[in-house]
């Protein structure tokens, strides 16, 4: 199979370790070993100290699978297979998807999940998020008129990755009424699940509330991203089985260390998610402040959920050529719409992290710049 580059983790690779600043990271404030390890239980301690270093359940490490099912509500740890986020969307998209399958996306969305399936053979049709008086949204007539018995697969990403979109529970219910008319399977990649700005905007994961659903998720939003611990789940045991098989030409199992830290960490998950939570609301504070002080440049489109903001640079700038100028310049790192196959004019922002504030003083010093050329 051949694929085209994923775009947004080469701009990554190749700017990373040169920028002093980055405004775009999807990943929360990132946690120690020895915080990690500060939170282990007794029985999590004497594991870490006799961790031998061999080959590890293939399926996954027991322990862990049983504090991920707590996260849901009629998931079991055996409808739960661990790997690493991006390999589960891998495996998963070559395990269910044949050339020529037809498969709708939501965009913007992690490019994976549309390069997947294309570099497969599949006919893609995107289904846009829209911005709107009150923020993103869907088009729910464009699903109800595309979707159709002959649509495999739908692909959500939710909350969404760079937008921040959460539906409401009704939009939900009718996507996935429109998918079982269908008998369409649905996936979502759900990293960022459990980081609504207003609790009370909480979904369930699809892998609850939809028999044909199956969920990716990860550790991100914990701060343990650099353990390359996730998740697939769903209650299907045809899929769980076929994507264990496929797992064996791809990791075979995963990390010894890293399964006993996710472990200590889906244990305390509640107050890993409690401190990234409130890093990101007082980020959004700070960015709600800055565009609107700077809204002749800038517009912003309210997130309402996970770790990002999907705002827009205003015409006649290009946000590609601002991204160039802010690495240059300012060593500060911008992600582009272009990272995630558009042309908007949009670019990432990052609120998971405690040097937001230090970025944005960074990038503010690239607005001012900007709005003197045209005062």
């Amino acid at each position: 199979m051949k694929i085209k580059e994923f775009k947004l983790e080469r701009l990554f690779a190749r700017y990373s370790s040169k920028a002093k600043y980055r405004l775009s990271q999807s990943a929360c404030e990132y946690c120690t070993m020895q915080e990690i390890l500060d939170m282990a239980d007794e029985e999590c301690k004497k594991m870490w100290d006799g961790l031998v270093l061999g080959y590890t359940d293939q399926t996954g490490f027991a322990p862990l699978r049983e504090a991920v099912a707590k996260r849901f509500t009629t998931i079991r740890p055996a409808d739960i297979l661990e790997l690493a986020p991006e390999e589960g969307i891998f495996i998963f998209m070559n395990t269910l998807l044949d050339p020529g399958d037809e498969v709708i996306v939501m965009q913007p969305c992690l490019p994976s999940l549309y390069e997947i399936p294309r570099a497969l053979g599949c006919k893609i049709i995107k289904w846009p998020l829209q911005e709107t008086t009150w923020g993103w949204n869907l088009d729910f007539n464009f699903l109800a008129e595309n979707i159709s018995p002959n649509t495999k697969l739908l692909v959500l990403n939710i909350p969404n990755n760079p937008t921040g979109f959460i539906p409401v529970k009704t939009e939900m219910d009718r996507i996935l009424n429109l998918a079982d008319r269908m008998g369409t399977w649905v996936f979502c990649e759900e990293t960022y699940r459990g980081m609504e700005h207003d609790p009370a905007a909480a979904l369930p994961s699809l892998s609850d509330m939809y028999p044909r659903a199956t969920t990716i998720g990860g550790l991100n939003k914990f701060g343990l991203p650099g353990t390359r611990i996730g998740w697939l789940v769903t209650k299907n045991k045809n899929i769980l089985e076929n994507c264990s098989a496929y797992k064996d030409y791809t990791t075979l199992c995963n990390n010894a260390p890293g399964e006993i830290l996710a472990t200590i960490a889906m244990r305390n998950a509640t107050d890993l998610l409690q401190r990234n939570h409130t890093i990101v609301l007082y980020n959004l504070n700070l960015a709600e402040k800055f565009f609107k002080k700077h809204k002749k440049l800038l517009h912003w489109i309210q997130p309402n959920g996970g770790s990002t903001a999907f705002p827009q640079l205003m015409r006649p700038f290009d946000v590609t050529e601002m991204c160039e100028k802010a690495m240059n310049e300012k060593e500060l790192l911008i992600i582009g719409e272009r990272a995630f196959g558009l042309d908007t004019n949009n670019f990432r922002l990052g609120l998971g992290r405690r040097d937001f504030k230090e970025a944005l003083e960074v990038f503010s010093e690239i607005i001012e710049e900007m709005e003197k050329s045209i005062s």
